[in-house]
């Protein structure tokens, strides 16, 4: 019998072009890339290139899009940018118990 797992809340698998890519960032990529030293600096450029190609690949401007740590991160930043751009009469959120639990709290 062939197994099939669904559970990809913690973790799901990476293609390995993915892998390839970030093998060098993770093991030579020593500096924050919000520091303005020059290690800093370098880690910051590679953000700014990989923002251009997540851009490019879905067909948006580098400028909207954001990388987030999580879902919960993710989640409240959706939800509140929905909120904030809604008419004030209607700047609610609905949520159900089906949703991930970072936005059914």
């Amino acid at each position: 019998m062939n197994e099939v797992y669904l559970d990809y809340n913690g973790s799901a698998p990476l293609d390995p072009r993915v892998s390839e890519a970030m093998v060098p960032v993770l093991l030579d990529g020593v500096g924050n890339a919000s520091a303005s030293h020059r290690f800093g600096q370098r880690q910051a450029a590679l953000v700014e290139t990989a923002r251009e190609q997540v851009a490019a690949l879905v067909g948006a401007a580098a400028s909207g899009v954001v990388f987030c740590a999580g879902a919960t991160e993710a989640n409240n930043l959706a939800l509140a940018g929905l909120a904030a751009g809604a008419p004030a009469a209607r700047n609610r959120v609905v949520v159900s118990a089906v949703e991930h639990a970072s936005v059914a709290r």
